[in-house]
């Protein structure tokens, strides 16, 4: 006898909660002998990439013995401009 649309999506469910429960399982393991060979090995969270190698710092540059010099202010082009319109009207 065929199955019914409703019986296929319980079916469905079903799979899935079967799926995750082995995820779960097969996870536990992959963890636990990571950490198996993190132990025989000696690996460190540096050598696995999870934090940066403390590098000593080298010496910070001398400050500046004299500030930049200030940048000069460009005049607007507008400013100077005469009013548009007829000479002598305004």
């Amino acid at each position: 006898m065929k199955k019914t649309y409703s019986q296929l999506l319980d079916e469905i469910e079903q799979l899935k909660e079967r799926a995750e429960e082995v995820r779960r399982k097969e996870v536990e393991l992959v963890i636990a002998r990571i950490r198996d060979l993190i132990t025989f090995y000696g690996l460190t969270e540096e050598d696995l990439g999870f934090r940066k190698k403390v590098v000593e710092k080298a010496a910070a540059p001398p400050p500046p013995s004299a500030p930049a010099p200030a940048k000069k202010k460009r005049k607007s082009r507008y400013t100077e401009r005469p009013l548009a319109g007829p000479p002598g009207k305004r």
